[in-house]
């Protein structure tokens, strides 16, 4: 079962005990092989069973049960009505759940989602939770893209690596993704949360997105639930908006023979010191160089070095999205232990360490170009103009079209009540109330109370945890008490008002200055990037002006 999202930092007996944290502790690289395909291995250096001894991982006893297990549920597919979860029931690009058309195993069985979700971000939206637990386009969080993408890809067995402020996002996985248990082992499918956690030989936070892979690899190579192991680990970042076939990806990747494949995007100048770029062989597709956020020199050097660059566009970047052979990422980040685990710098990334250590282990690295829609979501406007995006005709990802929508489990709350208002290009979440108000360009999260005589342009109301109404609202100032949503006669133009936030009366947030950056936070607001954001839980008081 996933991990509630309260379990964060814990250490259990079963941690010391699984067979599976061989892969990390054992140093002789005596571990399993694989527990149904005992035809390969998940670690080249590991030759027999841990279990056993020096019998071969054919011959364990542990390991016969398993193939024995997973055979026999694969015979039958039994589906209870109206059981199936999101993980089961969602369409998919590649056809239905678990077909794929790279040939072999399908994607359910063969292939294990990897989500990196777990790292600070200098933005005030992140102050009190992950980035990707952040509310996107009104009634879904950043997360829920990069986790529909892969289960209307094929691939239902994911894996969510969750570490800085993750109490909001373990608890959004585990209400929204609850596990399909019915039907054969191919055809069941997860989400599951792995908090950072000390264990017996791990005492430290992670270091970077390698070193978190790394510290769960027990985990996540462990025969779980009798499934057999995957052939690959497809590693994603949890706060990008874009729509892709995973399966397209996956199929360059076995088609070439790749140890590794790297989803690549065309980038301007502004964007390429924040990636990772590739120098691609246009004939054979193959990474021949790569290099993390390069300045000057080296970064002119990586221009043009893709047959896919444009004036405009003139660099090969990395989207975060990595496809590896499961025994090479294996051997990558364990065979580099003195890379991957060492103390200066503190950091080990993918881009910074694993792919060009890979690159120097001539390791065959591929790259898979995407021209389709894509936004990494790592400032504040970034996150502001992706949401205001959405809510534009013509938007570059579609969030009504039912084989693009979102996948994730509906609010349980009464439809938005609008009232004698003007609303215009506008998304609006389950349970607001707008009255007497004009809305344009904005969106406006659930749970949000808009009162009579507002103004509301080019803004995002992330909306509250608690429905209310004119009778609640009533009944709170009765008694003193600040009250959800926005007050009557306020002006909102370019501006953020942050979850569970109280906005008073004849209030006015706008930039009118143009102040790049400020931080008001004892007044409830800061201002980053040129846009005024009303904090979380802040309380804004009546005729405040921003």
């Amino acid at each position: 079962m996933p991990l509630s999202g309260s379990f964060t930092g814990i250490q259990t007996p079963s941690d010391l005990k699984r067979p599976a944290d061989a892969l990390m502790n054992n140093t002789q690289g005596r571990v399993c092989g694989r527990a149904v395909r005992p035809q390969r291995r998940v670690c080249p250096s590991a030759p027999v069973c841990a279990h056993q001894g020096s019998q071969p991982a054919n011959d364990c006893h542990r390991h016969k049960a398993v193939r024995t297990n997973a055979v026999a549920a694969e015979k039958q597919t039994v589906w209870a009505p109206g059981e199936q979860s999101a993980l089961s029931r969602a369409p998919v690009l590649n056809g239905k759940p678990g077909k794929q058309k790279t040939g072999g195993r399908p994607l359910s069985d063969s292939v294990h989602g990897v989500i990196l979700a777990g790292g600070p971000a200098d933005n005030p939206l992140a102050r009190f939770r992950a980035m990707p637990a952040v509310e996107l386009g009104a009634n879904t969080q950043l997360i829920d893209v990069t986790i529909s993408n892969c289960i209307r890809s094929g691939i239902n067995k994911i894996y969510v690596l969750t570490q800085f402020n993750s109490h909001q996002l373990n608890t959004h996985i585990t209400t929204n993704y609850p596990p399909a248990v019915f039907g054969s082992i191919t055809r069941q499918g997860y989400v599951d949360v792995l908090a950072a956690q000390q264990t017996a030989t791990e005492k430290d936070w992670y270091k970077g997105s390698a070193d978190a892979v790394r510290r769960n690899l027990p985990m996540i190579l462990e025969p779980f639930r009798g499934a057999a192991l995957p052939d690959e680990l497809l590693v994603l970042s949890g706060q990008a908006l874009y729509r892709m076939d995973y399966g397209d990806l996956i199929n360059t990747h076995r088609s070439t023979g790749a140890d590794i494949t790297i989803a690549t995007h065309s980038v301007g100048w502004g964007q390429a010191q924040l990636r990772g770029l590739c120098r691609v062989d246009p004939d054979t597709g193959l990474v021949g160089d790569f290099t993390e956020k390069p300045t000057g020199k080296r970064l002119e050097e990586m221009a043009h070095a893709s047959k896919h660059a444009s004036s405009d566009d003139p660099f090969e970047a990395s989207m975060g999205v990595y496809v590896f052979k499961s025994e090479v990422l294996v051997e990558l980040l364990q065979g580099g232990r003195e890379l991957v685990g060492r103390k200066e710098p503190p950091s080990t990334h993918f881009g910074h360490d694993v792919i060009p250590q890979a690159l120097r282990e001539k390791k065959k690295v591929v790259a898979h170009h995407y021209d389709g829609y894509w936004r990494d979501i790592n400032s504040l406007r970034d996150f502001y103009e992706v949401n205001l995006e959405l809510a534009q005709p013509g938007a570059p990802i579609s969030i009504y079209d039912v084989d693009e929508a979102i996948v994730s489990r509906g609010h349980i709350l009464p439809p938005s009540l609008i009232h004698d208002s003007e609303i215009e290009n506008t998304l609006i979440g389950e349970g607001s109330v707008l009255v007497g108000s004009t809305i344009r360009g904005s969106v406006i999260g659930c749970n949000t109370y808009v009162a009579k005589g507002c103004h509301i342009e080019n803004s995002l109301i992330m909306g509250n945890d608690n429905y209310t109404n004119d009778r609640m609202r009533a009944e709170a100032r009765a008694m003193g008490e600040s009250v959800l949503g926005i007050g009557e006669n306020t002006y909102i133009k370019g501006a953020i008002v942050d979850d569970n936030a109280s906005v008073g009366s004849n209030v006015r947030i706008e930039n009118k200055e143009g102040v790049k950056e400020s931080d008001r936070t004892s007044q409830g607001y800061v201002i980053q990037d040129g846009i005024p954001v009303v904090l979380k839980c802040a309380i804004i008081p009546d005729g405040f002006h921003i």
